[in-house]
């Protein structure tokens, strides 16, 4: 008799990492997700975007409607009794779920994406060893917090290293978009209110750097705020809605918000410049983090290889000191080339979805 499992992910990169995972392992499964773990082969029981909510503020009013949420699914996974719950990222809910369904009948939990344990809030640790039987690491580092609190886990690699593919070729992405000058490529990030932060600052730079330069500034636009991009002044740049990773290869250098686009970057072995800037408020619980670097280049790298500029920092003349220093310093440009070369030698050559898919394999084979 063929294993069921429950799957869920409630996030675009988390879904989409979700699903490659789910279809190496060659089982039947039902869920939280989107269009890529139904196309993977999973029943999509409640669709992600219910879940996805955002700050504090927005989850207030919507309390009664995540716990709905959370006792539908408490009452189908108890009703269907799958032989594993694969839980990715979203730890605030799906610890939760996890703690409700191991009051009620014991099946094994195995969460992909740590929470950033390592940065703050290390006592969630003793929920995770108490509540998931098994987690996938996606950075190496991680595995020391997890070797010292006693949790079983496996450093499976980060998934971005089997997503980041060029789309076209050089020739064909600026025959597509009428580039026929150097260009930079800058990315606001993937959040309303980061557009709300960073774009007014960006928009300046950019009309300075075409003008001084002669360079065309690429905007690649992230899938989840295509319409809120639309409410800002873009003649400044080239927007971007497809092709991304092809907009940051053939660019001179990245200018990218912190998150998920400097490893991206890193992959792609770019010269980048990291910003970000929250809410004023938001930044006074700055001090509770207990790393020194914002960028997971810079952790990865035990230091600064790429500049930061956050919050006060994040000014015109600031982006276009650093970004100038990289258009024109080869020295500094090579030297953080090769520390990227090093950054990836830190992970595995396979797939991370074909060596998870292979752990948790192995973990039900066990169980």
């Amino acid at each position: 008799m063929e294993r069921l499992i429950f799957v869920s992910a409630a996030e675009l990169s988390a879904e989409l990492y979700a699903s490659l995972v789910f279809e190496k392992l060659g089982v039947k499964g039902f869920g939280v997700g989107g269009e890529n773990l139904k196309r993977a082969g999973a029943e999509i029981i409640l669709p992600m975007e219910r879940l996805q909510i955002g700050g504090i503020f927005e989850i207030i009013p919507r309390l009664r409607e995540i716990k709905r949420m959370l006792d539908f699914l408490e009452e189908e996974i108890v009703r269907r009794k799958p032989a594993l719950l694969f839980l990715v990222d979203f730890p605030d809910f799906h610890f939760r779920l996890a703690a409700r369904v191991k009051k009620k009948v014991n099946i094994p939990v195995i969460h992909f994406i740590s929470p950033t344990v390592w940065a703050w809030r290390e006592g969630r640790m003793k929920k995770i060893k108490r509540l998931i039987d098994l987690e996938l690491l996606i950075f190496p580092f991680e595995q020391e917090i997890y070797s010292k609190w006693g949790v079983p886990h496996k450093f499976v690699s980060h998934p971005l290293f089997e997503i980041v593919k060029l789309e076209l070729s050089e020739e064909e992405f600026r025959k597509k978009y009428w580039i026929h000058s150097d260009y930079i490529a800058v990315l606001p990030g993937s959040r309303p209110q980061e557009l709300h932060y960073h774009m007014e600052t960006l928009g300046k730079f950019a009309e300075v750097i075409r003008k001084r330069h002669g360079l065309e500034v690429l905007l690649p636009v992230a899938p989840s705020v295509r319409e809120e991009i639309k409410k800002y002044d873009l003649s400044p740049f080239v927007p971007i809605f497809e092709e991304r990773y092809s907009a940051m290869a053939y660019s001179k250098v990245v200018v990218c918000a912190s998150g998920t686009v400097p490893l991206e970057a890193a992959i792609l072995e770019k010269p980048h410049v990291v910003f970000y800037r929250l809410s004023s408020l938001t930044y006074l619980f700055r001090p509770l983090v207990k790393l020194s670097h914002y960028s997971i280049v810079n952790i990865l790298a035990d230091g600064e290889v790429v500049r930061e500029l956050m919050q006060k920092d994040f000014t015109v003349e600031n982006l276009l000191r650093e970004t100038e220093a990289l258009l024109n310093d080869s020295e500094k440009r090579e030297k953080m080339l090769r520390e990227f070369r090093r950054i990836k030698s830190l992970f595995p050559p396979e797939p991370a979805s074909r060596i998870a898919a292979e752990a948790i394999q192995e973990f039900m084979k066990k169980h």
